[in-house]
């Protein structure tokens, strides 16, 4: 009986975590992704890219016509694809 007990409140417990859980995406901010500098992830950025990296644009490796406006770069910024 009291292990029933116990398994119930955990999992109203557990519920009660995880309700509304919006994963921190209800602040405004930049949703950046970077894994040491190796991989990093701009979501709508359309920002300017440096003159020193290779740019690569989405648009000459495929037709598309909704753009997202993300800027990937590689390698400490040595690479950088835009969908923009």
């Amino acid at each position: 009986m009291r292990c029933k007990i116990l398994t119930l409140i955990s999992l109203a417990a557990s519920a009660l975590v995880f309700t509304g859980c919006d994963g921190g995406k209800a602040q405004m901010g930049s949703e950046e992704t970077n894994v040491l500098g190796l991989y990093t992830n701009e979501q709508q950025s359309y920002s300017p890219t440096s003159p020193n990296s290779f740019v690569v644009k989405s648009d000459e490796l495929y037709t598309r016509k909704n753009f997202s406006g993300d800027k990937t770069t590689l390698l400490w910024g040595l690479i950088t694809i835009e969908d923009y």
